[in-house]
């Protein structure tokens, strides 16, 4: 069941998907670190716009050059030429619209298209929304919560009978164990 992490908003009648946010300032020529949200490559390369948003600002921004290090990705946008004008955007989401996300396999989704379906056990009872989805390095969890209440669900073929995002549900297989009743 992969999962691609991105995260989704609107703005005005589009919908906006963060593909990374803005770490710390690299250097003094205006570079920043990127954290990529998906193993997604077209966002980062030069030339692409992209829109940084940092709570109700936004700006559009060209990629002018990237660099990959061994450990993070490394971007300068063309006119934030020096750490004075990227320092403000530290923290933003880089964001693409949605409509050019590339189209997943059956089966793959992206987290921001999981977060909010209902979830239902295998009987039918409403278990809460998947509020959140953990990702653990062998396979990510679902986190279902229901007021104080919080179910932890690997997303593994083995725990997850269905999830239908037309009509906004997960259902769970019936595993013994993993549901209190």
């Amino acid at each position: 069941m992969p999962l691609d992490n991105l995260e989704a908003g609107e703005r005005g009648d589009e919908n906006w998907i963060a593909v990374g946010r803005l770490g710390k300032t690299f250097g003094l020529h205006g570079e920043i670190v990127v954290h990529r949200l998906t193993d997604w490559d077209e966002p980062f390369r030069p030339g692409r716009e992209l829109v940084l948003a940092l709570r109700r600002e936004r700006r559009s921004v060209r990629v002018a050059s990237r660099r990959d290090l061994p450990t993070k990705l490394v971007v300068r946008f063309e006119g934030l030429d020096d750490i004075d004008a990227i320092q403000p955007w530290v923290g933003s989401a880089v964001e693409v619209p949605a409509r050019e996300l590339p189209e997943l396999e059956e089966g793959t989704y992206y987290h921001f298209q999981l977060i909010g379906l209902a979830v239902f056990a295998a009987d039918g009872r409403p278990l809460g929304k998947l509020a959140e989805i953990l990702e653990t390095g062998g396979n990510d969890v679902f986190c279902v919560r229901d007021g104080q209440r919080e179910i932890l669900v690997p997303a593994i073929r083995d725990a997850i009978a269905s999830i239908d995002l037309a009509a906004g549900r997960v259902v769970l297989k019936d595993l013994e164990g993993l549901i209190e009743p």
